[in-house]
């Protein structure tokens, strides 16, 4: 009976898309035509008018500018869809009990890619050691691997997780200083909910218990800071549309099946000032750490850079960015004068996994902008 109704419903889909557009097509145009002062400007239909490109540009206008309820539209078809099959738009995995994932998780990361990706970081590492910087790889896991049990049956595999234990291992044997994320998330598993179930994210309860790893990796392999005066306070939470459910619909009609934003808890921080106006390593500019990243850490709704100042007892600087992966940001900061004006003891890289092997993990996607493309690492700033 299920598969009956799955079949009708792909059906019925295309019946109301195409119904609507031609709805929405001819009330567009006679909208358009309406006016006799706005008809008098119309072009002539010549050969010309065709061909020079016009036309296009004048349809793409009327299109962009003229189609009624297009934002309600996108609502409508999107509720349908997911009401009716369960899915989204290409890019979201729909999992179970309002888990969504993306698509972007699924992919079996090479050992070249894994090989490369290291070849790199160890380069990194060589610039920032002649800088006297030390290096802490902070290898993030998939949302899809620490919560498995919620994707459809056909969508399991161990792709993530063997991604992130090879990656992790590969770095090890290149003698990084490497926190172990995925372990500290599964035990604090059945206490938290570590990622945000409509979001690509982790919650602030999961950007805590990395710091707290990240804590205890500092504690075992010897990095010692100064302890600073930090004080912690959490504020009123603020309500946020998980970036995947704008992949199944738009956030006005999203409560019409369901889906509701996500409450998410701010956690914030501050360090007393130095006496004397000089930081506590004799410096007038240096910092303890420095925050390198994605939105994991740019995005000061999960807390990162706070809870890593609270749990090492330090300042923490945040230059970490998003929408850029985990690569150029350091390329960025490598070629930038940051450094060398406000140079950090050690800097923390959050690196999410599921960026190994793809194609922007080094450089911007239209290479342009600051920073740019990004190749091997050479001589530089630091």
């Amino acid at each position: 009976m299920a598969s009956i109704r799955r079949h009708a419903a792909t059906l019925l889909l295309p019946t109301v898309f195409f119904g609507y557009a031609i709805y929405a097509n001819s009330t567009m145009l006679f909208a358009a035509a309406g006016s006799e002062a706005e008809a008098a400007q119309v072009n002539d239909l010549s050969l010309s008018y065709v061909i020079d490109g016009e036309a296009t540009r004048d349809l793409d206008a009327l299109y962009k500018n003229e189609l009624p309820h297009r934002d309600a539209a996108v609502g409508v078809i999107g509720n349908a869809r997911f009401a009716l099959l369960g899915s989204g738009r290409k890019g979201v995995i729909v999992g179970e009990d309002g888990w969504f994932f993306t698509g972007e998780e699924f992919r079996r990361v090479k050992a070249t890619e894994i090989d490369d990706a290291v070849s790199q970081i160890v380069e990194v590492r060589k610039r920032l050691a002649d800088a006297g910087i030390e290096l802490v790889m902070v290898p993030l896991p998939a949302k899809s691997d620490i919560y498995t049990e919620h994707l459809p049956d056909m969508m399991r595999n161990d792709a993530m997780a063997t991604a992130y234990g090879d990656f992790s291992t590969a770095l090890k044997q290149a003698g990084m200083t490497v926190v172990d994320t995925r372990t500290a998330m599964l035990a604090a598993k059945p206490q938290d909910e570590m990622f945000l179930k409509s979001d690509t994210h982790w919650t602030p309860a999961g950007a805590k218990v990395t710091a707290e790893a990240v804590q205890s990796t500092f504690q075992q392999s010897g990095i010692l800071l100064a302890s600073e005066q930090v004080t912690a306070a959490w504020q009123a939470p603020v309500d946020v549309w998980g970036d995947l459910t704008k992949y199944i619909t738009s956030p006005d009609y999203a409560p019409r099946v369901g889906l509701k934003p996500e409450s998410i808890p701010i956690y914030r921080t501050s360090v007393a000032p130095a006496e004397g106006g000089s930081d506590i390593f004799g410096g007038e500019a240096s910092v303890p750490v420095m925050l390198v990243g994605t939105s994991y850490s740019a995005n000061e709704n999960w807390s990162f850079a706070d809870f890593l100042r609270q749990t090492l007892s330090s300042d923490v600087v945040n230059v970490a960015k998003e929408g850029l992966g985990p690569g150029v940001p350091m390329m960025d900061l490598l070629e930038g004068q940051v450094l060398a004006e406000t140079p950090p003891s050690v800097i923390v890289w959050e690196f999410p996994v599921r960026y190994l092997g793809t194609d922007t993990l080094w450089k911007r996607k239209n290479n342009s902008g600051a920073g740019g493309h990004h190749g091997p690492v050479g001589e530089g700033n630091v």
